[in-house]
Order: structure tokens, then C-alpha cells, then sequence
């Protein structure tokens, strides 16, 4: 598997995993919007020449805002979400984020233990967030990503990635 920027050509399968994933799939329109503007990172995974998966996020001032992340049903538990959010969160820094925010369903619990991996804590909810189900969202924060503990723990994300990976080939 391999991470690539996401492109105008991988919108039909990023679209196809986002209305797999959400109840409220966003439009092209949106999509192409989002990829091709500024302080954005929108990346896919690609295994055999077929996205597997997506994530990007907004920079918000200083704060970097994850908006979408998804993998194909068949792709769950393998990595790949691990994968996508090292790459963001390399991004983020790039683009000069000092803290990392999200929203996440409350009743989401494979997501949140993602989130918390990363060092991302619960801060807050916002009631009745997700439609059409009305179900609240879990806001999550890490702060100081660009700072030497933070990215000690990244690199430990990475090298037990990296480690999986070769065991399972």
C-alpha cells in the first residue's frame, strides 16, 4: 500500500468509501473543492491500483482539523487508517499546526481508539452533530504536534507500523 495526495482521478473510489463509510456522503462538488485548495491535505491509500482509503483535514490558524477519514470495509484492521493518519499528521506539521482536532462519533469506539493512539484526548461534545441519526460527537485534541515528545510518539507509531508490515508480507 502506498499514499499518494488525492487527485480529481481517485474521486470515484474515494466517493464510493466515503458512502460506504457515512450515512451523509459528501458531494463532488465538495470534494473537488476541497482537494484543491490551500492549507488542505487530502491523501489516499492505493493497494493493486485501487484506493483502499482516504483522510485529509483543514489548517485552522494553528490548529490542524482532520475532517474525513475512511477505508474500504474489506481494508478495515490492516493499517490503513494508522497509516493515513501519520501521513496527515506529518502534513500538518508541515503546514505549521502546533495541535490536532476532530470530531468523532460517540458510539465510534475502533475510531476514538485510533484518535487516542495518536495522543488525541476527549475534550467535549457536540450534541446531536451527526445527521441524519442526531448522534453527539466526541471532540478530540492533541496539542504541541510539532514538538519533540509528539513526534517521538509519531515515529514510534511509524516504526511499529513499519514492523507489522513486514512481518505480514
Amino acid at each position: 500500500m502506498n499514499l499518494y495526495p488525492a487527485i480529481e482521478d481517485h474521486l470515484e473510489e474515494i466517493m464510493e468509501i466515503d458512502k460506504e463509510a457515512f450515512p451523509t456522503p459528501w458531494s463532488r462538488k465538495l470534494w473537488i473543492r476541497e482537494i484543491s485548495r490551500t492549507h488542505r491535505a487530502y491523501h489516499v491509500a492505493i493497494e493493486n491500483k485501487k484506493v483502499i482509503g482516504f483522510g485529509g483535514g483543514l489548517l485552522a490558524g494553528d490548529d490542524f482539523h482532520i475532517t474525513t477519514i475512511a477505508v474500504r470495509a474489506s481494508n478495515l484492521s490492516k493499517g490503513v487508517a494508522t497509516r493515513i493518519m501519520i501521513k496527515l499528521l506529518e502534513e500538518a506539521v508541515k503546514l505549521g499546526a502546533t495541535n490536532l482536532t476532530l470530531e468523532v462519533r460517540a458510539g465510534n469506539h475502533p475510531a476514538q481508539a485510533l484518535y487516542r493512539r495518536f495522543g488525541m484526548a476527549p475534550v467535549g461534545i457536540r450534541p446531536s452533530y451527526y445527521q441524519p441519526d442526531n448522534e453527539d460527537a466526541l471532540i478530540m485534541w492533541a496539542n504541541d504536534i510539532h514538538e519533540q515528545p509528539y513526534l517521538e510518539l509519531l515515529d514510534s507509531i511509524k516504526q511499529g507500523q513499519k514492523a507489522k508490515e513486514v512481518l505480514s508480507s
